[in-house]
Parts: structure tokens; C-alpha cells; sequence
């Protein structure tokens, strides 16, 4: 016991690097490489030094932002000094990201949570499920020309634009495991049928009253995954067969629709 307490403290993590390197893996970077086809112009920005970078920009000092991308590059060359060096500039980085298309950061992604099911699958588990929340809320962004543009505004006409981001939560970890982005606008229950295939078979969906509709559930069910939702005081239920209700006793509601309560 005491021979294994030493090991598991010898093989704890050092650093950033030693946290993220079991999740991405060389078969996850692979996976993303490959999701774009091949060309024959070299480039100065890859996507691991890329992706590296602007992950280790979210917990890097620096009073601004090209200060946090040289102490960001400099972790990243640091992990991997006999690789090739990126980009120096806080510019660059940004044309390298604009692009970068979004199908292999789609399957880095898909990769890095196979990676955390294959590792943690007992934890996600709750009694047989997966619970997973799903809620969407509206982010307010800066009044720029282009997001104007390509947001525009969600509520009043003289509104900033606005972004809607529609995200699955793990409920028992608080890991937020996939999410989906939109103008503000955006209609989550259409974010939530678009995030199913993020999820295992074993996923119990959990959200609030405002997702509901007989063709949100048929998505959910016909995709194999369950759902827990609060019932609304506007939701019909209806059964398979006609049933005349006499006094209003047969069988257990636990909610009322509004009518009903009053």
C-alpha cells in the first residue's frame, strides 16, 4: 500500500503540459490532422503549437495581450524545444487561428472527450447514467462592425449584438463536456439536437421547463439517450390511448397543466 501511495504521488503532475498530455494524445492530434486534407504549402503556425498556445493564454500573467502570448509561447517551446519554433507575433497567431477550419478542432475535440470517457468512465457514472445539464443563456458582445454584422442585435433594435452559447454540463463533476454557439437569436433546443452526438449512449439529458416538444423527446429517444425535463404548466401529455377522466384521479401526476391547477 505504502509502495503504491509512492507511485501514485511520483506520477502526479508537474506541469500544464503533464496535465493536458493524457488527453491529447498523439492519436487525438492525429485524428485532427486528418480531418482537413493535406496541402503542399508549409506553414508557419501547426495546430499543435496552436492550439497550445491558446489554451496556455487562458491562465498565463500578462497586463496585456501580446505579454500573455510570449509567456504562452514560451511554455509552448519550452515542452517542445526540438520542434520547430512558432510564429513570434500576438498578430500572427490571430491569422493562423482565422484559418484554421472548424473540422479539426471538431475532432480534437471528439478526441479529447473519448480520451476523458476511456479514463474517468466510472466517475461519469451516476447509478447507470451520465447526467448531463443542458442550458443555454445570451452573452452581450462588443459593439464592433462585424459582429453587428454578423450577430446583430437579439432583442431591441438598438441592442448589442449577442451571442447565444447552448452547453452540456457534466452534473456530478461540473466538466463541461460539449456546447454549441449561435447569434442571439439561436433557438438551444435546435443547439441541444445538434450536440446529441457529443454524447454516450448512457447519457440521462437533464434541463428546465424550456425545453420541451413532442419532437425535441422523439430526437432524444430515437438517438438512444433519456431525458429529465421540469414540466411546464403549458405542456400537454397526452397517452397512447383515449382515456376518459372521471374525477381526476387516474393514475399519478406529479404537475398540474395551469388549467387543471385552477
Amino acid at each position: 500500500m505504502k509502495a503504491a501511495r509512492t507511485l501514485q504521488k511520483l506520477q502526479q503532475p508537474r506541469s500544464l503540459n503533464d496535465f493536458v498530455r493524457p488527453f491529447l494524445t498523439p492519436p487525438v492530434w492525429k485524428q485532427a490532422r486528418q480531418a482537413v486534407p493535406r496541402t503542399r504549402a508549409v506553414r508557419r503556425w501547426d495546430l499543435q503549437p496552436l492550439v497550445l498556445i491558446v489554451m496556455a493564454m487562458t491562465w498565463a500573467a500578462g497586463d496585456s495581450q501580446p505579454e500573455t502570448f510570449e509567456t504562452a509561447r514560451g511554455f509552448s517551446v519550452a515542452c517542445f524545444a526540438a520542434r520547430k519554433r512558432p510564429g513570434k507575433t500576438l498578430e500572427g497567431l490571430q491569422k493562423a487561428l482565422g484559418r484554421v477550419p472548424m473540422r479539426p478542432l471538431r475532432a480534437l475535440a471528439a478526441g479529447v472527450r473519448r480520451e476523458i470517457r476511456a479514463r474517468y468512465a466510472d466517475r461519469l457514472l451516476v447509478d447507470g447514467f451520465e447526467p448531463m445539464g443542458c442550458d443555454g443563456s445570451r452573452v452581450e458582445c462588443p459593439r464592433t462592425a462585424e459582429l453587428e454584422a454578423r450577430l446583430g442585435p437579439a432583442g431591441k433594435n438598438d441592442a448589442a449584438p449577442t451571442l447565444w452559447v447552448t452547453a452540456f454540463v457534466h452534473l456530478a463533476t461540473g466538466l463541461r463536456w460539449s456546447w454549441q454557439l449561435g447569434p442571439g437569436t439561436a433557438a438551444e433546443q435546435v443547439h441541444l439536437r445538434q450536440l446529441l452526438g457529443t454524447l454516450s449512449p448512457q447519457a440521462l439529458i437533464v434541463c428546465d421547463a424550456a425545453y420541451m416538444g413532442y419532437e425535441l423527446v422523439r430526437a432524444i429517444t430515437g438517438s438512444g439517450r433519456s431525458f429529465l425535463f421540469r414540466m411546464s404548466s403549458k405542456v400537454h401529455l397526452h397517452t397512447l390511448e383515449n382515456v376518459t377522466l372521471k374525477d381526476g384521479t387516474e393514475g399519478p401526476v406529479l404537475y398540474w397543466p395551469k388549467y387543471a391547477q385552477e
